[in-house]
């Protein structure tokens, strides 16, 4: 997998994803709907890369082996004359564009990183600040939600009211919020999201900006995440109070009192949203309630549709890369095809026979490299095809090296392009001079190792 690959698939993926949540989404829905939705499309952000992941761990697929067809390699030197043919020359370029974004996406990772860490030194500084506030008390609030522990409350000088603390759910308010109705509606809040399970699955959620951060999409679906967690909060929290233009007129107030301090995200659940066109978003979402529904059965088709999806769009996209795994020849040095892949005739016998593979002439001990990353499947002497090894390249394409004089890997062994597989013989059946006989195996069928693209046979 290169890494041109991965961003565009990701951008691509992403937007797709972006575009159906924005559909099903789109107003008038219920909060907690439309928080589903963008977490559905976080989810499947990452599923085709969960998939990816799975199938790298899973056993290989050997359970259909090369089939040992009838080799006629042997005396394929006698019609160098009449049947050779140039294999491709299709000097592989340094990939100097692939090395520039994995550094550039490492980079962002590192970055992401970064900004996380500072983030969470921030909201440190921000709570060895605070002090215990003992005026008000989310006792009520936690009985009614069914919490088996009580948050804590503490005072802070500046910024907008926020839940933080692993072990100890803690809540904090600003001392500007002197109104204590409004500070009992924000506890209402904050055991809301801890009711909601929304400590624990906020850093998850915004991980899909973390990893796709090339991807304008996937901050959109970060930004309408956090939108939609509050905003379902909201609708929960109303409910809970029984009033919601008192929980409209705390949410205004607070907004109010804190501005323009929350200019900054915290690592955590915040009551008041840095994006100053949220707060219009939310007291409309809040007050206007009455006639939204939601999409059920069309956010049930497009989640069908995403789950299948993820797994086709990444086997397609696998399939148009396949040839970028071949980076290195396998001669090293000038050959020609003695017997190409096809039918060959026979003068001497008068027949013609189906030739599996091409057979590339070269001295005795010249060295056959594997020209692409792969896992050796089997290696030993073969009946007609001589000292052979068979390899699982990681594309899924299967290869045969025979007639070598030496093996020099083992079965098992995971190898390197690059890595020596053995060196050119003739132990193959009637075998007239050194060759190395190659075939190449995908989907159930032999496929001419001259037309697979990207595999250079030799380096003139």
């Amino acid at each position: 997998m290169s890494a041109l690959w991965f961003i565009a698939f990701s951008l691509i993926w992403t937007g797709l994803l972006t575009g159906g949540a924005q559909v099903l989404s789109r107003e008038p829905v219920p909060a907690r709907f439309a928080h589903t939705i963008w977490r559905g499309a976080a989810f499947l952000a990452f599923l085709p890369w969960i998939i990816f992941a799975a199938y790298a761990v899973l056993p290989d697929p050997m359970a259909t082996p090369i089939p040992d067809l009838p080799y006629i390699g042997g005396a394929a030197e006698a019609l160098s004359t009449n049947a050779a043919v140039l294999a491709a020359n299709e000097a592989t370029a340094t990939p100097v564009i692939g090395i520039v974004l994995v550094a550039l996406l490492v980079a962002g990772w590192m970055g992401r990183i970064g900004v996380n860490v500072l983030c969470q030194i921030r909201l440190q500084n921000i709570k060895s600040m605070a002090s215990e506030n003992t005026d008000v008390r989310a006792d009520v609030w936690a009985k009614k939600l069914g919490l088996r522990q009580t948050p804590a409350t503490a005072s802070i000088p500046q910024g907008s009211p926020f839940l933080a603390g692993i072990r100890q759910r803690t809540i904090y308010l600003p001392e500007a919020i002197s109104d204590q109705r409004d500070a009992d509606i924000i506890l209402a809040h904050e055991c809301t999201h801890i009711a909601r399970g929304d400590l624990i699955t906020r850093p998850f959620e915004r991980l899909v900006a973390d990893v796709f951060w090339f991807s304008p999409f996937a901050w959109m679906i970060r930004r309408e995440l956090d939108y939609w967690r509050e905003a379902a909060c909201d609708e929960q929290t109303a409910a809970l109070t029984g009033d919601n233009f008192a929980y409209a007129r705390a949410l205004a107030n607070t907004a109010r009192v804190t501005r323009p301090q929350p200019t900054q995200t915290l690592p955590v659940a915040a009551f008041i949203l840095p994006r100053h066109e949220t707060l219009k978003k939310r007291l409309t979402q809040l007050l206007e309630r009455d006639a939204r529904k939601p999409r059920q059965r069309l956010a049930i088709l497009a989640l069908a549709a995403g789950l299948v999806l993820a797994p086709l769009s990444l086997a397609q996209a696998t399939s148009i890369v396949t040839s970028s795994v071949f980076t290195h020849p396998v001669l090293m040095s000038s050959s020609k095809i003695s017997a190409p892949f096809g039918e060959v005739y026979y003068e001497w016998e008068d027949v013609k026979k189906w030739h599996y593979g091409v057979d590339l002439k070269g001295k005795h001990g010249t060295a056959i490299y594997s020209p692409a990353d792969a896992k050796v499947l089997w290696v030993g002497k073969k009946d007609d095809y001589g000292y052979t090894a068979d390899i699982l390249v990681e594309d899924g394409r299967k290869m045969r090296f025979s007639s070598m004089s030496k093996i020099l890997v083992e079965k098992g062994q995971k190898i390197k392009a690059g890595d020596v597989i053995g060196k050119i013989g003739k132990s193959a059946s009637g075998a007239t001079g050194p060759h190395l006989h190659l075939e190449v195996y995908k989907d159930g069928e032999h496929v001419n190792p001259e037309k697979v693209k990207g595999l250079v046979l030799y380096k003139s």
